[in-house]
């Protein structure tokens, strides 16, 4: 006997495989949302797919957060950054999340910048979109429970050598009521403002040398650098300008810089660099302190960019010799008048012992690696 399909029959077909493909797709919604969603310029927000409007305001809200250690604001070009997004709930144990980065000014037509990367977090994982160029950072299916209401979910966020000013964190966040469909949850779009700096400081010393006080800094990577103001204080706070350098605009090389007071003060004296962009934007290096009272121990750096020794103080030195482990001589400085010494080109690579004889008698060595 043969079975007839009737239009009735079908109809019922059609309304399960709808309910079957309507279940799959929030299914693979708690394994991460689709790109695009995060309510940054250009694009929609989790309230596309829910039936929800938009929350930006309230508890909830105000506990959404994104930490690093060391503070939002001090973020290098060309690093890696660790940071948290910590999100809260008094009345879901079910999370979602989207997140990305963009330029504080950003257009619809901006690209991301930099790239996520979750490391070995299994709670969370990457996605794109090509038009815009943009990266994403969402949960997976594991990420989704919450316990006690509360989640964390730390990643890097790696930046690029070539951006430095304000950039802004697009968040989603889903406080889902976990009965698998797209209706009775609430959304929350919360943004964080980040700032890349963009000049990577090294070191920075004050240092008496003759009858002047030298000030030396030195700089890993500048970005639109158009030049530092040197700054004095008598109190640590309330600082005037002293002068200034020009920078080095666009460099990913080391570069030192120097600065040359006359006079020795003699009272404590505080000193910080005004790093000034050409479009105006500013950042400043730490404060060091000069006592005129305490003599500090001389310090030696090993400048493999062109192969030399900088000398934190030369007031003090008589004499210095660079020597092989077998003791051959391989360079000699007597009559020292400036604090960085150029060793020669033909020196191989390598570990050498420097002995530096000092105006007071004494004697110091130090082992120093040349890289040439």
């Amino acid at each position: 006997m043969q079975s007839k399909i009737t239009a009735s029959f079908l109809k019922k077909v059609l309304l399960l495989t709808s309910f079957i493909s309507f279940a799959q797709l929030v299914h693979t919604y708690s394994g991460g949302a689709p790109s695009g969603y995060t309510g940054a310029p250009g694009e929609g927000s989790c309230t596309s797919c829910h039936s929800a409007t938009a929350i930006t305001s309230g508890p909830t809200w105000s506990n959404l957060t994104l930490t690093r250690t060391g503070g939002l604001n001090t973020i290098l070009p060309n690093s890696v950054n660790t940071l948290t997004l910590n999100l809260a709930s008094g009345t879901s144990t079910d999370f979602g999340f989207q997140l990305c980065v963009l330029p504080n000014t950003a257009s619809s037509t901006s690209a991301s910048i930099g790239t996520f990367s979750a490391g070995s977090n299994f709670d969370i994982q990457t996605t794109s979109a090509s038009s815009p160029n943009r990266m994403y950072l969402t949960q997976t299916t594991s990420g989704i429970s919450a316990s006690g209401g509360t989640k964390s979910y730390t990643f890097n966020w790696q930046t690029p050598s070539t951006f430095n000013g304000s950039a802004t964190f697009y968040l989603a966040f889903n406080e889902a009521n976990g009965d698998s469909s797209s209706s009775g949850d609430n959304i929350y779009l919360k943004t964080f403002s980040v700032t890349v700096l963009p000049v990577r400081w090294l070191d920075f010393s004050a240092t008496e040398e003759g009858n002047n006080l030298v000030l030396r800094f030195s700089t890993a990577q500048e970005i639109n650098n158009q030049k530092f103001e040197i700054e004095q204080s008598t109190d640590g706070k309330n600082f005037v300008t002293m002068g200034s350098l020009k920078g080095k605009g666009n460099s990913e090389q080391i570069s030192r810089y120097v600065y040359t007071i006359a006079g020795i003060p003699t009272q404590i004296m505080h000193y910080r660099i005004k790093q000034i962009d050409f479009d105006g934007q500013s950042d400043y290096s730490k404060i060091i302190s000069f006592n005129p009272a305490v003599k500090l121990p001389t310090e030696v750096f090993v400048s493999n960019v062109n192969n030399s020794l900088l000398f934190s103080q030369i007031n003090t030195i008589k004499e210095v010799n660079v020597y092989s482990l077998n003791g051959a001589l391989q360079a000699s400085f007597k009559q020292i008048e400036q604090a960085q010494l150029s060793l020669p080109s033909v020196l191989p690579a390598g570990v050498y012992l420097l002995r530096v004889s000092e105006k007071d008698g004494s004697i110091w060595h130090k082992k120093i690696g040349i890289q040439n």
